[in-house]
């Protein structure tokens, strides 16, 4: 074998090298930022079932009606109207 051709196939091993070791670091670079994502995404996933608990709680019945009686001052009434009571308005006319 010349010369050459053994310098030829020594530079061809260290660019195979090179570029072996560019992909590994591409990919390690694309590993990391994958996984920053995850977490991002994690903590994102997060703050939304705390925003759903929070809702849940502010559309709970017992929790709208105690906030009604602290403003208005005075116990609201729970239980609904009977079907056939007739309400009396506008002056106590029937």
């Amino acid at each position: 074998m010349t010369l050459l051709r053994i310098i030829v196939v020594l530079v061809s091993a260290l660019l195979l090298l090179i570029a072996v070791v560019i992909q590994r670091a591409d990919t390690t670079r694309l590993h990391n930022e994958i996984s920053r994502c995850e977490r991002e995404a994690d903590d994102l996933r997060l703050e939304l079932r705390e925003a759903e608990l929070e809702l849940a709680r502010l559309r709970n019945p017992d929790r709208i009606r105690q906030r009604m009686e602290a403003t208005i001052g005075q116990p609201a009434d729970p239980s609904p109207p009977e079907p056939g009571a007739r309400r009396t308005g506008q002056g106590g006319r029937r």
